[in-house]
């Protein structure tokens, strides 16, 4: 009957490798001419190795007991159908559908090869994927530590964005009176301008009539310069008519007098002029001021709105970090798990592989104890067989040399019958 598994046959000498690795005792005459109690013994030991089950928990399956009225009477029956009932298991696992009870106690070569070839196969695989375990293990411890880092940062970001709350939360009063502040200014500002717009208007027409005063100013003093020529001359030609010289006088002084009180009035209003230009100028300067002060209002609100800008920066990558939080966490918990099994694994095997180790020791010494009492039995039956082989060969000789010393008789009573009866007759 053939096995529905795959899995490729082992060289005799491969299977006597894997099993020697795996601490259990057999020789290359084993597989040629396999017994029961030796297939058993490799069939418990596989048993405990690859799944943690020992003879004293194969020889206490209460559903098996509860089956039978005597159970102290099958207690044999009962551990043996156990015990084929966990490898029958064991094997389908392995690969091997068609493990039946003549394979533990009638075993043949054949069948015994392909079923040590599936279990061997099985434990070489399992030992090829214990890296892959550690390396997963070691990833998880990775992924563990990264996420450690990444709670402390987010933490830290976390604190530095209370931060910036609670100083936005202690700003905003002091923002919105600056907003408030910026738009009354504004608003001066606006009228400041306009109001500068006029001054600057009045200004410049004032400079032109300042100007145009200045120009007459010197015009006026050009012409009393002259009229005081005009007089040195007049006075150099005095004439004989005293009423016409003091009416000129009088005239001349009148124009020289009326030139002054213009000459008056023109500095006066000059002064004025400059007065103006004077506090136009102060209030220019007072209008650049507000407008230094805008441009200081604005760039604190620049500043505010930049600050929102990165608060609401800084809010995404929370929102980033508490999604990668999250995706990190539920691979956390994937990788602890994974980590757990693959340790409780670890553990179970360590200390299957301990007791296993410590068993098969046991075993193997009393079966090296009970091979050398065999083999001090066979050495002793051999040596009273070759006693008795040696008499048999002397008995053997004996005998042959009494039935020819026999048959040497019976022809000599033959003859001497025939001659008695010659002599009768």
């Amino acid at each position: 009957m053939q096995s529905s598994g795959f899995y490729p046959m082992l060289k005799s000498q491969d299977i006597l490798d894997v099993m020697r690795q795996m601490d259990i005792p057999i020789m290359e005459e084993d597989l040629e001419k396999p017994t029961a109690q030796r297939v058993q013994i490799w069939y418990e030991a596989f048993l405990y190795i690859l799944k943690g089950i020992s003879l004293d928990q194969l020889g206490n399956d209460i559903e098996l007991l509860d089956l039978t009225d005597y159970p102290e009477s099958h207690s044999d029956d009962i551990f043996l159908m156990s015990f084929y009932q966990n490898m029958a298991i064991l094997l389908q696992q392995v690969g091997v559908d068609d493990f039946s009870l003549r394979d533990m106690l009638n075993p043949e070569p054949g069948r015994v090869r392909r079923i040590l070839s599936g279990v061997c196969n099985f434990a070489m695989f399992r030992d090829d994927r214990m890296p892959v375990l550690e390396k997963y293990t070691v990833q998880a411890d990775e992924q563990a530590q990264r996420l450690d880092s990444l709670q402390a940062e987010l933490e830290q970001t976390m604190s530095r964005i209370e931060a910036i709350r609670a100083q936005r939360a202690r700003e905003v009063p002091e923002v919105k009176s600056l907003q408030e502040s910026n738009k009354v200014l504004f608003e001066e500002l606006k009228a400041l301008k306009t109001t500068q717009t006029s001054l600057v208007d009045a200004t410049t027409t004032m400079k032109a009539e300042k100007e145009e005063l200045q120009d007459t100013i010197g015009g006026i003093k050009y012409a009393i310069a002259g009229l005081q020529d005009e007089l040195a001359v007049l006075k150099a030609r005095v004439v004989h008519s005293p009423e016409k010289i003091q009416q000129a006088i009088a005239e001349l002084t009148e124009n020289i007098a009326s030139s002054r009180l213009q000459v008056t009035a023109n500095e006066e209003s000059a002064r004025a002029l400059a007065y103006k230009v004077e506090m136009l100028e102060e209030i220019a300067a007072d209008i650049r001021s507000c407008i230094q002060q805008m441009a200081e209002a604005d760039e604190v609100a620049r500043q505010h709105e930049e600050e929102l800008r990165q608060l609401a920066k800084e809010r995404e990558n929370v929102d980033q970090e508490t999604t990668n939080l999250r995706n990190l966490s539920v691979r956390e918990e994937q990788l602890r798990f994974q980590n757990k099994s693959g340790e409780e694994k670890i553990e179970r095997l360590e200390k299957s592989r301990q007791v296993k180790r410590d068993q098969t020791f046991n075993r193997l010494t009393q079966l090296q104890r009970e091979r050398a009492e065999v083999s001090a039995r066979l050495e002793e039956t051999s040596n009273r067989m070759s006693v008795q082989r040696a008499k048999f060969d002397d008995l053997q000789v004996k005998i042959k040399r009494e039935r020819s010393t026999m048959d040497q008789e019976a022809s000599d009573m033959q003859e001497c019958y025939d001659k008695l009866r010659q002599q009768t007759i």
